[in-house]
């Protein structure tokens, strides 16, 4: 009985202890919770008194140490852990960072062998050891540390992702990739850092990377097609990656959706065709809705590429495959008719729009109406445009209707239009265009223009020359204040986007008038930025003198100041 008594009491007493334990842990980890690091590490080490051998009070002591930069206080820790439970791995990967901020550099490279003897086949050991000798920027140790465990463990490979980044860090672009390799013939994993860590390559360099990624083949080939459409050159990568598309179908779409990814941040036309081409090759290999909706997406690509042709192919399947959903059917419409416009065929896009016109919400029809609105308008025919227009009553029809009206010359009906829009209708580009024109057109005492309507029609119709001619001609029977001086300025930027320098510069010294003082100074400004560009400096740094005097006031003051101060060294020239 006696015994048995005794035996209760001995296990409440473990039973205590635990509970206590558990106490202190829970304790210790509230707070660190929050933020308390210097209370928490103080409990940490409470339990560590208690239980040397307890891994996770040591882990949390290095994580309320850490932020204060004590590590070094982990060195006692560390030894009477190991000391009582000698293989510890994740105490040995504590150990080389706390030996480490204490500056013991033998006993952290002791501790590295240590470790490394206990587990023999793993990287653990010397990528910790390299991570630490990085933090203290000895790069030379880490590179040591890295090829030491590359040798021991006796594999090629080996810690082959560490050395990439080093030989990057270092600018060793070359050697990088080589390691890349290595690293991706062990885990095709790595593929998303290795491009990441590649794609910084400098130009002067990135021939040395291609040549040595093209000495592989499969997973290296195809990275060198996805650095390529990074570094500017979408259809040189796309017919590397062509050649070297996995035989297993979900390896391909899975290679093909990882190109595509490295072409998004790629802009213009080329990378657009580049990018319906991989869509395309992406709903041949797939089936129903996804190879529909791929479709689609290389059909708006190949449009937006300028290759209207493979768009309407794209469409065309769309169109006769049984399997795509029904709601696709709107969008590829929309697509249609927008790839019609932009080929000239608007006669055939209104009749697609008026067969189709039920497929699509009001919003819709609206927008794609004002579509083809703009290719009638561009093709000079301002009937058959207002036509559409005269049944919309949003504000972007009100805009648009108010441009057909300027077009015809009525620019009093015009401007209570594009006035009564206001300036949130369409995009930015439509508002500030806009904008311009109600600029264009407010000093003009005349309502009804119809020289001025046609010079402005020519240049959204893209004929420069006339649209030029026109508008000199109505300038010239206009005061300066009276429009006269704005019709100039709008002619000389029209010659100056055209490189005409000397034409530009006879008809911005024309808007530069000073009975015109809201045109005059914006016009002295363009003025000494041609000269500038053609080499007058002399010529535009007294102009700009003579603006920043002559109109104190006005809001190009300061972009005028910045050209001079450029002109002088002052600042650099954006």
């Amino acid at each position: 009985m006696k015994a048995a008594a005794v035996l209760i009491l001995f296990g409440l007493a473990l039973t205590s202890r635990a509970y206590a334990q558990r106490d202190a842990m829970a304790r210790a980890f509230d707070l660190e919770r929050r933020g308390d690091l210097a209370g928490a590490a103080d409990a940490y080490l409470e339990v560590l008194r208690q239980r040397p051998e307890d891994l996770s009070a040591l882990l949390g002591l290095e994580r309320a140490l850490t932020p204060l930069h004590r590590q070094a206080e982990l060195v006692n820790p560390v030894r009477s852990l190991l000391a009582r439970t000698p293989d510890a791995g994740a105490a040995y990967s504590v150990g080389l960072r706390a030996w480490a901020a204490a500056g013991e550099p033998d006993s952290t490279s002791a501790m590295a062998e240590r470790w490394a003897s206990l587990e023999p086949t793993e990287e653990g050991p010397f990528r910790d050891w390299g991570a630490v000798l990085l933090e203290q920027r000895d790069r030379a140790g880490a590179r040591k540390a890295y090829l030491t465990g590359r040798e021991r463990l006796g594999r090629p490979a080996a810690l082959a992702p560490e050395l990439a980044q080093l030989a990057a860090a270092d600018g060793d672009y070359e050697t990088a990739a080589r390691e890349w390799l290595l690293a991706l013939g062990e885990l095709a994993g790595y593929k998303l850092a290795a491009t990441a860590s590649l794609a910084r390559t400098p130009p002067p360099r990135q021939a040395d990377v291609l040549r040595e990624l093209g000495k592989s083949s499969g997973i290296g080939r195809r990275l060198a097609a996805e650095l390529l459409a990074r570094w500017g050159d979408p259809v040189a990568g796309y017919a590397l990656l062509k050649s070297e598309l996995p035989a297993a179908n979900p390896a391909a779409l899975d290679a093909l959706r990882q190109f595509l990814d490295a072409l998004r941040a790629e802009e213009g036309k080329s990378a657009q065709r580049v990018r319906g081409q991989v869509l395309e090759e992406m709903a041949a290999r797939s089936l129903g809705a996804p190879a529909a909706r791929t479709r689609l997406e290389a059909a708006r690509a190949y449009a937006d590429g300028g290759d209207p042709a493979a768009a309407r192919r794209m469409l065309a399947l769309l169109a006769a495959d049984r399997a795509a959903p029904p709601q696709l059917a709107a969008s590829a419409a929309a697509t249609l008719v927008g790839i019609l416009v932009e080929e000239g065929e608007v006669a055939e896009a209104e009749r697609r729009l008026s067969q189709l016109g039920a497929t699509f919400d009001a919003e819709e029809r609206g927008a794609l109406q004002r579509r083809v609105a703009w290719g009638w308008i561009r093709q000079g025919e301002l009937d058959r445009a207002e036509t559409l227009v005269s049944i919309d009553s949003t504000v972007e029809g009100m805009a648009l209707a108010g441009r057909i009206r300027l077009y015809r010359g009525d620019l009093a009906g015009a401007s209570d239009l594009l006035r009564s829009a206001g300036p949130y209708a369409g995009t930015r580009d439509d508002a500030t265009a806009r904008t311009a024109l109600l600029a264009l057109i407010q000093p003009i005492e005349d309502d009804s223009l119809p020289a001025l309507g046609s010079a402005l029609l020519e240049l959204e119709r893209g004929d420069t020359t006339r649209a030029v001619r026109g508008l000199e001609k109505v300038a010239g029977g206009l005061a300066p204040t009276a429009g006269g001086a704005e019709l100039y300025f709008l002619a000389g930027r029209i010659e100056a986007a055209r490189g005409s320098t000397s034409e530009a510069e006879r008809l911005l010294r024309l808007a530069s008038a000073t009975e015109a003082p809201a045109t005059a100074p914006a016009a002295e400004l363009e003025l000494a930025r041609l000269l500038l560009s053609a080499g007058r400096t002399t010529e535009a740094t007294g102009l700009l003198e003579h603006l920043i005097l002559a109109w104190p006031g006005s809001a190009v003051v300061p972009q005028a100041r910045r050209l001079l101060d450029a002109i002088h060294g002052g600042v650099p020239q954006t």
